[in-house]
């Protein structure tokens, strides 16, 4: 029986103690297998935990799908919200025992699965799992994984690498295919490329496995040397290389196999057809919706196959840059696409090349910018009404991101025109939408919760046509309402909505819902609640690689440490932010929270002087009514005309009515008496009421899920008290805390 290694029995034993552990095995470049996988996996079994394991292939590089989540429940599942719904299932799998999950080759694993193992390190680290990973010691695209999991101590193993083994005769054209298809291939379509019976090649095949080239594994055969493998691959003359992917792709163009189809077109040559075509983009797609940088990378390899001057080229490098821009690589984005240039180009593409420019542009607030190419596109005249329509939505939600709702108001025409006339009913609630957001910005409440209530009427249709937060009806909808009468009404339709957007694969929209939530939980003055929320909110958008959320939510929750006693804590928040002459979306939070910060600390800005040049009705109104009393001062006496020019607008919401009287009030109200504590910073008198709820359900057996629904929160601000908790009490583990509750008196002992 084959010895346990240290390494494995070390990670074994934190298990049993209820402590999570992580494994790096170095896959042995000859068969890219490692023994010390098996071996845990028969030790696991022995002592009786769980055991998850995840295979891959080589095309699942460019699989929609998640191998690691269909590993966990037995189903075949695509990869859209994978962490939280990997964390979940991982957090009830643990309250029965110590779970281990073997992915057998990071290098090849599917983005999905890649992106969870990256958000292990601090979404899981609570949970008694042992991650053990295969990874090629030179890989470098799961790099990011590694890293996440090197978090959680993971050691690393190397493996006994297999004595090299020289082959016999071997048929050569059989090998060629098969390099070409993949390291393991079906006979099959290795058959039909070769125009061949799988009959007339049982001889070849045969001496193949003698030779000990190939491996029969009974449903396929595979290389037993990858490396003799790439050196077949390699030695296939380009041109001829380029060709069979070609062919293998035809045969592969399949349910269930589009993937690995995509992944052979993608190595082929220029020569694909429309239908090749669409099989790429309904691929780069779905892939999107998982991981938007795969997706990007995957959409400029296509653009590669293609010459400069093919506008097959610009489409798909758009495409690139359009996913790259759901990204933190938004600059990169904005450099691929600024070596492009519009000659040769048809009025339609050149205008959709403008319109993703513009877009980027805002992402990173320059809505000026966005402006200029926004005019050009819409001064072409073979611009087909669709993306017309596009173009002019996008430029009236710019004036409004700008402060400027009359020039907004000037394009509602078109806009509601198209809605009365287009077939398609997320137009309407599109139209619906933009509508909610001009009446909203001129300070007409009402008119805009109605408009808004019709748009999340609609939400089902709306999922037809890509979303942009605060586009989503149902925030939007939170967002009017927590200026209305009707505030009361926005915790459920947060929690609701933000759950709805998760399984409708809008992951990217969770930063915005958090943000949301923690402007509600702050009006409600929650105050360790709305801190947890824009944390919450930061982690995640940093997980998903998302910046256009961080300005508003780094400046809410500056605002929100300000209230809590955190001078310092607010001005790191602020540290990098400014204020431009032309305002963009979210200055006005950053001139708040700035305001806020002047009664406790000396802000270099001349904040009361910007907001008398700048304030107008659309801009105040991006601010909930409480926040405006703190905003008058003797330097900003247009931030009073304003007022009471919102109040007379929304002369039936006692909320802003309310609230500009208490701003005329005073010529500044005070700010808030800052909470200060009253007790240590550590240990467990320095825990919040939020972090004592949870660490009590937490003791009681819990999980993240249902912790979550009985306390009206989402999972991840579960996550965000638990990340505290652990923080204050210098312990990593639920086992831990369990201990601690229990000699707290906070939860009976049950043993």
């Amino acid at each position: 029986m084959t010895a346990v290694r240290p390494e494995i029995s070390d990670a074994l034993a934190r298990l049993r103690h209820g402590e999570p552990a992580a494994v790096l095995v170095e896959l042995d470049p000859k068969t890219r297998a490692a023994e010390p996988l098996s071996c845990l996996r028969t030790a696991a079994r022995a002592a009786g935990f769980r055991v998850v394991t995840v295979p891959s292939v080589e095309s699942d590089q460019l699989s929609s799908r998640s191998r690691l989540l269909e590993a966990l429940t037995g189903q075949r599942a695509d990869g859209r919200a994978i962490t939280d719904r990997v964390a979940e299932l991982l957090d009830a799998m643990t309250q029965r025992g110590p779970v281990v999950v073997i992915v057998e080759d990071a290098e090849w694993s599917d983005p999905a699965s890649l992106v969870a193992l990256r958000a292990a390190a601090r979404l899981m680290r609570h949970l008694p799992v042992l991650w053990a990973v295969g990874v090629m010691p030179a890989g470098t695209r799961a790099r990011r994984a590694v890293e996440a999991l090197r978090r959680l101590d993971a050691v690393t193993i190397t493996s006994d690498q297999a004595e090299p083994r020289p082959p016999g005769r071997a048929p050569v054209a059989l090998l060629q295919v098969g390099s070409v298809i993949g390291i393991e291939f079906e006979l099959d379509v290795a058959a039909s490329v070769l125009g061949r019976t799988v009959g007339s090649l049982l001889t070849e095949i045969g001496n193949a496995v003698a030779s000990g080239v190939l491996a029969d594994t009974g449903s396929t055969l595979r290389f037993t040397d990858a490396r003799l493998r790439e050196d077949i691959y390699r030695a296939v003359p380009p041109s001829a290389r380029k060709a069979l992917h070609y062919e293998v792709a035809q045969q592969l163009m399949g349910p269930g196999t589009e993937a690995a189809a995509v992944w052979h077109l993608t190595r082929s040559s220029s020569r694909l057809t429309d239908a090749d075509l669409d099989l790429v983009r309904g691929a780069i797609g779905r892939l999107a919706t998982v991981a938007p940088e795969d997706a990007a990378e995957l959409a400029a390899r296509v653009a590669g196959l293609f010459k400069d001057t093919d506008p097959r080229h610009v489409e798909f490098l758009t495409t690139a840059a359009e996913h790259l821009g759901n990204t933190s690589r938004i600059g990169e984005a904005l450099t691929m696409l600024g070596g492009v240039t519009a000659g040769g180009l048809g009025d339609p593409q050149e205008a959709r090349l403008r319109l993703v420019v513009a877009h980027l542009h805002q992402a990173v607030g320059d809505d000026t910018e966005a402006m200029v190419q926004l005019r050009g596109a819409l001064a072409l005249p073979g611009v087909d009404p669709d993306l017309r329509l596009a173009l002019v939505k996008t430029q009236a939600v710019a004036h409004l991101n700008l402060g400027e709702t009359t020039a907004a108001e000037r394009l509602t025409r078109p806009i509601l025109r198209a809605a009365r006339h287009s077939p398609d009913p997320a137009t309407k609630v599109s139209a619906d939408l933009f509508a909610s957001q001009l009446a909203f910005a001129q300070g007409k409440v009402s008119a805009a919760l109605k408009l808004a209530e019709q748009a999340a009427s609609g939400v089902e249709v709306s999922a037809t046509r890509p979303l942009h937060a605060p586009r989503i009806p149902e925030l939007w909808l939170a967002t009017v309402l927590l200026s209305s009468d009707r505030a009361d009404e926005a915790p459920e339709l947060l929690l609701a909505g933000q759950r709805h957007s998760e399984q409708r694969g809008l992951a990217w929209s969770i930063p915005y819902w958090h943000t949301v939530r923690a402007i509600e939980r702050w009006t409600r003055g929650e105050l360790d609640d709305a801190a947890a929320e824009a944390e919450t909110g930061l982690h995640v958008a940093e997980r998903l690689e998302i910046v256009r959320s961080r300005q508003q939510t780094r400046s809410v929750l500056a605002m929100v440490e300000a209230d809590r006693g955190n001078p310092a804590r607010a001005r790191e928040l602020l540290a990098d932010t400014t204020l431009r002459a032309r305002p963009r979306t979210y200055d006005m939070w950053t001139a708040a929270a700035l305001m806020r910060l002047a009664s406790t600390d000396t802000v270099d800005v001349d904040v009361p002087g910007w907001l008398d040049r700048h304030a107008n009705a659309g801009r105040l109104m991006s601010l909930p009514p409480r926040v405006w009393p703190s905003l008058v001062s003797a330097k900003a006496t247009t931030v009073l005309a304003v007022l009471d020019e919102i109040a007379a607008a929304a002369a039936d919401q006692r909320a802003v009515v309310a609230a500009v009287e208490a701003a005329k009030s005073a010529t500044h109200e005070p700010a808030p008496q800052p909470r200060t504590p009253g007790h240590s910073a550590w240990g467990w008198q320095s825990l919040t009421v939020s972090e004592l709820r949870v660490a009590r359900l937490v003791a009681e057996g819990c999980t993240n899920r249902a912790i979550a629904e009985q306390l009206q929160v989402s999972v991840h601000t579960v996550g965000t008290h638990l990340r505290h908790a652990f923080t204050k009490l210098d312990i990593n583990t639920r086992v831990e805390l369990t201990r601690l509750a229990v000699r707290h008196g906070v939860v009976r002992d049950s043993g």
